[in-house]
């Protein structure tokens, strides 16, 4: 391995203010456990919501493909993941832990993280950083409120966040947020000196199971052979793999197999870390050295 290549994104911060001054190498970095890589596998419970405020609350085509998020998709990944005993961070619109709270504890009790994914799907890009807080606030409460547990991350619907967002996150006391896809490592951010700093956990569209199974139409075999080849680099390399999936798209019997093989590969691989997002969070504020 080439011990000179820098994952820059860390260091630069992401554009947003304070920069870290360690520079991390690809072979600076080390996993939990040992291990050579890690796999976050995070699930975004939309409900209608999503497609609603895409296509429209008049389209019944979309409206009734996402209806199956709450009553088939969720508990199917459930059950898919306790049979291989893998935890999952689980983003969760607001409105959905109003539709079914029984669901997000049935995923709280399973040991899965429950995170933010907005009030109701609405993109943050025009959003003032006031109402984006507001949005954060209303979710958070209405997930703690079922678990009794505070939430520590979040994911703006389709990613599309805006220069705000960070800083609403850090105000909102979180510790993660996985939006930008600049890298293959997590880094920090701090926008706001004054308070704390807020680890970036990178996703990517070919880790979305909509580019495979809604914007395209792949089989399963073949998005599994896909996600094959990332996990098989960044195995190679050290790095960070995140999962995006939908409950409505992943959730369903023939997708649901493409997340199957993976993981039964990556189990069998034995040495590729299964974290939740909170998970590689803490330690990667342990590798920056931030307490």
């Amino acid at each position: 391995m080439d011990t000179s290549r820098r994952n820059d994104a860390q260091t630069q911060g992401s554009g947003h203010g304070q920069s870290w001054e360690r520079e991390m190498v690809w072979s600076d970095w080390a996993w939990s456990g040992g291990h050579r890589s890690a796999l976050v596998v995070s699930i975004d419970v939309d409900g209608i919501y999503g497609e609603v405020n895409h296509h429209g609350a008049d389209d019944s085509y979309w409206r009734s493909q996402a209806e199956y998020d709450l009553t088939a998709g969720v508990p199917r990944l459930l059950r898919l993941l306790e049979d291989r005993d893998v935890p999952a961070t689980f983003c969760w619109v607001g409105r959905c832990v109003e539709d079914q709270p029984d669901l997000v504890r049935a995923a709280a009790d399973a040991g899965h993280e429950q995170s933010l994914h907005s009030w109701e799907h609405r993109y943050y890009t025009p959003m003032s950083f006031a109402e984006q807080v507001d949005d954060m606030q209303r979710t958070l409460d209405a997930i703690e409120r079922v678990t009794g547990t505070r939430p520590t991350g979040h994911k703006t619907p389709a990613w599309r966040y805006n220069a705000e967002t960070t800083r609403a996150c850090q105000q909102m006391g979180l510790r993660w947020r996985m939006d930008e896809a600049a890298a293959d490592l997590p880094w920090i951010v701090q926008p706001d000196a004054s308070l704390a700093p807020l680890v970036e956990l990178p996703p990517s569209r070919f880790w979305d199971d909509y580019t495979y199974f809604v914007d395209w139409t792949v089989s399963p075999r073949d998005t599994f052979e896909c996600w094959r080849d990332d996990v098989d680099v960044l195995r190679d390399e050290g790095g960070l793999m995140c999962l995006t999936l939908h409950p409505w798209v992943s959730g369903r019997p023939g997708p649901s197999q493409a997340l199957a093989r993976l993981l039964d590969y990556v189990i069998d691989l034995g040495d590729v870390w299964l974290a939740r997002a909170d998970e590689v969070a803490t330690l990667t504020l342990e590798r920056f050295g931030v307490r």
